[in-house]
């Protein structure tokens, strides 16, 4: 089961809370599992080598390699997407207290 499913569990945005992904400024790699769905979301690393590495220890712990895979993505729509909602939320208490005080 991936991050979302379950009814517990956080979205895979809100995932990353806590554990660096919003802020970070350079590429991050991402091992995925292939299964009925499509690829699914193993781990993250903060890079290829650290992933290419936990991905040499998941096949020599007998995962199949063709079901596995390193991908390398980019976190900054995250730290845009953070920076623009504290935007909106900053001029959204403007506007009411405008509104009550003014």
């Amino acid at each position: 089961m991936s991050w979302g499913e379950g009814p517990h569990e956080p979205s895979a945005f809100l995932a990353g809370i806590g554990k660096g992904r919003f802020l970070s400024k350079g590429p991050f790699a991402v091992l995925e599992r292939r299964d009925a769905r499509g690829w699914t979301e193993v781990a993250r690393y903060r890079s290829v080598r650290d992933a290419n590495m936990a991905l040499d220890s998941a096949v020599a712990g007998g995962g199949r390699p063709d079901s596995l895979r390193v991908v390398e993505r980019h976190a900054a729509s995250n730290g845009v997407l953070l920076i623009a909602g504290a935007v909106a939320v900053g001029a959204a208490i403007a506007i009411v207290l405008y509104v009550v005080f003014g």
